[in-house]
């Protein structure tokens, strides 16, 4: 590899396939700066976008970049730049991660209704069109990222590569966390058991939540990880088929006996979702993260379901600025045993292989997978 050039990994077509191209490895421009790709997220919303037709990927371009999960070091500073996007001095050699989507800053969304996550005008490093060209460092998959679009907000992280990776998801989390307002006492039942319900119940055991009772379908390694995250009690539904079960399970084991105060779902099935209204006592609170894509419909009773039990019921969907600084010391607290997510490493190469992986829910070097990061200096097999 040329010493100006770098290497992309852009998917090449609507259910295609990953191909690594060389590209030029840009100067930073003012305001902009280039960065070292350190480690890079194998992300289930990745499967998703690889099969997606283009009207579901707002019409780009393709070949695509991905790829949002991201540690990096900074390689050069353009003009202008002297510090991250709340006021850390920032040079060569530091580690940061930022914000995937950029925000217009101008819609209603951005403006008036202070929810920026529901720009009307969004793009986003990770799912950019026309990556062969130039910048061309559009997403995680590669070894490099290009950080050029003026509303960038971008953090310096002052810890490991590792726990950096975790920025992202942690801010989806941290954005469901508000929602949840979790108060010392609480009940909080956590579903699933993969990297975002992993990850939430190490920040529930954080925000206060003195007793949390994790579920899974039939992972017991992910289970036993819940436990090592902070859960107190787990449901593997393997082991308890019966949803009536399930639902005493809960109630027989909330503090208050009466059922759990807050459920966050994070399984990404619609059937999930209307466990938590089983599970979630009269007046609480249920948080629904997983579903981001349509995975079907569930009968609902308006009166049994909502009204007569007096809930709420908050969707919360991807994450914006406030959510990633407060992600910050969450990534860094040691309390919360980020590592242990991290089952395997792959090479840049290996990307569509573990999300063909993932996707079929299958082993990966005969080792089940909970969180794969794609390493850039990993040799190519």
């Amino acid at each position: 590899m040329s010493q100006k050039t770098a290497r992309a990994n852009l998917l090449d077509k609507p259910d295609g396939h990953f191909i690594i191209g060389e590209y030029p490895i840009p100067d930073p421009v003012p305001g902009a700066i280039l960065a070292r790709i350190e480690l890079c997220g194998v992300c289930g919303t990745d499967i998703h976008t690889w099969h997606a037709p283009p009207e579901a990927v707002f019409g780009l371009e393709y070949p695509i970049s991905l790829g949002h999960e991201i540690s990096a070091k900074v390689e050069a500073l353009g003009e202008g730049v002297s510090t991250d996007s709340i006021g850390q001095p920032l040079k060569a050699g530091d580690r940061i991660g930022f914000i995937p989507a950029i925000h217009c800053g101008r819609c209603y969304y951005c403006r008036i209704a202070k929810t920026p996550e529901k720009c009307t005008s969004w793009i986003t490093y990770g799912t950019w069109g026309n990556a062969d060209q130039e910048p061309h460092f559009t997403g995680g998959y590669g070894d490099y990222i290009y950080l050029h679009h003026p509303n960038t907000f971008l953090l310096k992280s002052g810890t490991t590569a590792e726990r950096t990776a975790f920025m992202e998801p942690m801010a989806v989390v941290v954005h469901s966390l508000l929602h949840a307002q979790i108060e010392p006492g609480d009940t909080v039942v956590v579903q699933g058991s993969g990297p975002i319900g992993l990850l939430t119940i190490g920040a529930c055991k954080i925000a206060g939540a003195s007793r949390i009772i994790a579920t899974g379908r039939r992972n017991r390694r992910r289970l036993d990880l819940a436990k090592e995250m902070g859960a107190d009690l787990t449901i593997c539904q393997a082991d308890m088929p019966s949803g009536k079960d399930r639902k005493e399970f809960v109630y027989d084991n909330s503090l208050n006996l009466v059922g759990a105060d807050v459920v966050i779902n994070t399984a990404g099935v619609a059937e999930a979702f209307k466990e938590s209204l089983n599970f979630v006592r009269d007046s609480g609170t249920v948080v629904e993260v997983g579903n981001f894509v349509d995975s079907g419909t569930i009968e609902f009773n308006p009166c049994r379901d909502l009204l007569e039990k007096g809930i709420k019921i908050i969707g919360s969907f991807d994450n914006e600025a406030e959510h990633f600084v407060r992600s910050l010391p969450l990534i860094a607290d040691e309390r919360i045993p980020l590592e242990s997510l991290i089952t395997h490493r792959v090479p840049l190469g290996d990307v569509e292989k573990a999300l063909a992986t993932i996707e079929s829910q299958g082993k990966l070097g005969g080792k089940e997978i909970v969180k794969i990061m794609m390493d850039p200096s990993l040799p190519e097999a």
